[in-house]
């Protein structure tokens, strides 16, 4: 049996010893989220914390249209000519009935349409692909999905960007009205 004055003296050299541990906190992307390290010295822990991120240049905010103006795009093409309709209903949607002279990139089955080359994006959907100094105005049927193809837009670099929050139920409801009057 060890009694405690036999103990005593290696327990204190033992303690008066520099313990020293490095933690490296590990994640998905150490430059995007926080990361940590600590130092723990004499059972005393002193803790250096950096934080990395990304730098966002922001995209200028989306223009929001009404009914009127997205009249007066669809009714004089000429007048605005660096402005695009983009219907971004599926295609049966868009063969239904779509705003004149708009285009069908469908945000559902091809989020990522914009982000293809130009000879890709002309394979697959029949059409130029959008230059980046245009103006996409976009709209869907009800406006939850042309907001969502919006915001992705931005990311892809499209920096004129508007978005038809109305949509086509929008745009039926006051064709419709301007129909009955003129009846």
């Amino acid at each position: 049996m060890f009694s405690i004055r036999t103990l005593r003296a290696p327990i204190l050299r033992s303690s008066t010893r520099l313990l020293t541990r490095s933690l490296q906190s590990t994640s998905i992307a150490p430059r995007v989220f926080n990361t940590s390290k600590t130092t723990i010295v004499n059972q005393t822990a002193k803790l250096n914390q950096y934080r990395s991120y990304s730098v966002l240049t922001e995209s200028p905010a989306a223009k929001l249209y009404n009914y009127d103006d997205v009249k007066d795009v669809a009714v004089h093409p000429e007048n605005y000519p660096s402005s695009i309709l983009v219907d971004v209903r599926e295609p049966v949607e868009f063969n239904d009935g779509h705003i004149p002279g708009a285009i069908n990139i469908p945000f559902k089955s091809s989020p990522g349409a914009l982000s293809l080359s130009e000879d890709d994006f002309q394979e697959n959907f029949g059409f130029e692909k959008p230059a980046m100094d245009k103006e996409l105005i976009f709209y869907c049927l009800g406006g939850v999905r042309s907001t969502a193809a919006e915001d992705l837009a931005s990311t892809f670099g499209y920096k004129k960007r508007g978005n038809y929050v109305g949509s086509y139920e929008d745009w039926l409801a006051n064709e419709n009205a301007n129909q009955k009057q003129n009846a």
